[in-house]
């Protein structure tokens, strides 16, 4: 597959078994981020630079990309370790005959795709939240949360899901395990719901938010029943997991839920409020509760369906923070780029008033009066002009930089063998 820079199916592709090898085409430094990252993934890949930086007037040697396409594979002996099939296999929960095994439905089987225009009143009124639910269940998404609750189980019996037979030895994973996997991303789903909501966000994955088709109450409502679901499915594998694993594992879910709601208020409390100076640090803790128990709960729930977790407890919680602040920044990133993927639109978060780190790092790097100009330009009703006038101003700040370098220094604090060679400061760190 040839793949340019910016392509947004790249991953998408990858996890669907679609593709053998990639061949990437873009500037160099783009190329140095994206090839070892499919690398890791266990995907052959080559890569041709463009001729020069400058995107709006460059050129590339369409003879070399034709000669990489042309490359035969050639069988090997040692095959290398390819998370790719813990992903295909976190991915296929979500496609509906394995969605539906895993998690039968109690109110029929309709999938509202196949009720021609008739929408929800073309079920039973007792069906009708339950399709919403599902419809949105199997709707987009990475599944990264189900994917690390997968790999960690995987890492810590044997690891044979990285390995050459790995789709193989995957198909035979207890449905417990499975279950237990698919509840993480059920929270996440009925979080999405709720917070689209309180962002009034009108695009998710491409298509229209559940409270905009549906209206807020049914939305509301929707996400209520994804959380009761999502207990659900591991409280009922009590037997097969053990009373004690299955009670851990709900407590840590409880937990997650508790300080996601926590992190939320925060965020809410502060959008409404008129004084909108935020220090970087404040936006780290908002992060710190609000994306990251989710990653926490992802991680300890594999841990303990493979057994005791005591001694993996603290650097499994430790790697969650890191990780979810790292990730949420990369979310704020994303926000400046409209996709057709998710949310259709950037600058979303600014011009909602929401509490970024993006935010705060321009108030730290701007003098007054640009402080002002910023404060009053989201105070605005937004436009495309107000917009355009945020990003220059974040550019002029270097907000884009200094976020990119603060997710590599959260990268450098998830992974342990890093941290000595990559010191982050103090006032990069701080305890929940």
């Amino acid at each position: 597959m040839l793949v340019a820079e910016g392509s947004p199916i790249v991953l998408k592709i990858i996890v669907s078994g679609q593709v053998d090898a990639i061949v990437g085409v873009a500037c160099l430094n783009v190329l140095e981020k994206a090839i070892d990252k499919i690398l890791l993934a266990g995907i052959p890949c080559m890569a041709v630079p463009l001729l020069s930086s400058d995107l709006g007037n460059t050129a590339v040697d369409e003879d070399w990309v034709a000669e990489m396409i042309r490359i035969q594979r050639q069988s090997q002996q040692v095959r290398t370790q390819s998370y790719v099939h813990l992903m295909r296999a976190a991915a296929g929960m979500f496609e509906r005959p394995e969605l539906e095994r895993l998690a039968p439905r109690t109110r029929g089987n309709a999938n509202l795709a196949e009720l021609n225009g008739q929408g929800v009143s073309g079920l039973d009124p007792l069906a009708g939240t339950e399709a919403i639910a599902y419809d949105f269940l199997a709707k987009g998404g990475k599944h990264s949360r189900p994917f690390i609750t997968l790999a960690v189980f995987d890492a810590l019996t044997g690891g044979r899901g990285t390995s050459g037979e790995g789709a193989r030895h995957l198909v035979a994973l207890p449905d417990a395990v499975k279950r237990t996997a698919l509840s993480i991303e059920t929270f996440h789903k009925a979080s999405l719901v709720h917070d689209d909501i309180e962002d009034d966000d009108g695009f998710r994955y491409g298509d229209t938010t559940v409270h905009r088709r549906w209206g807020i109450p049914t939305a509301i409502n929707v996400g209520d029943y994804l959380i009761g679901l999502g207990y659900r499915l591991v409280s009922r594998e009590a037997a097969q997991l053990t009373p004690g694993v299955a009670a851990d594992i709900l407590d840590r879910l409880a937990d997650a839920h508790m300080k996601l709601s926590e992190g939320q208020g925060a965020e809410l409390l502060w959008r409404d409020q008129t004084n909108k100076r935020l220090a970087s640090i404040d936006a780290l803790k908002i992060y710190g509760l609000k994306t990251a128990p989710a990653f926490a709960a992802a991680l300890y729930a594999g841990a303990r369906l493979a057994g005791p977790v005591e001694k993996y407890a603290e650097p499994l919680a430790q790697f969650a923070r890191h990780l979810g602040i790292a990730f949420q920044i990369l979310n704020d990133l994303g926000d400046w780029q409209a996709d057709g993927h998710n949310k259709l639109a950037s600058g979303g978060d600014v011009l909602g008033g929401r509490p970024t780190v993006l935010w705060a790092l321009a108030l730290e790097s701007l003098g007054e009066a640009e402080r002002k100009e910023l404060e009053a330009l989201v105070a605005q009703a937004p436009t495309a002009t107000t917009l355009q006038r945020v990003q220059q101003i974040y550019q002029t700040a270097g907000v884009f930089e200094k976020a990119a370098r603060l997710v590599d220094k959260y990268q450098q604090r998830a992974e342990p063998w890093r941290r000595e060679s990559s010191p982050m400061s103090c006032g990069d760190c701080y305890t929940i």
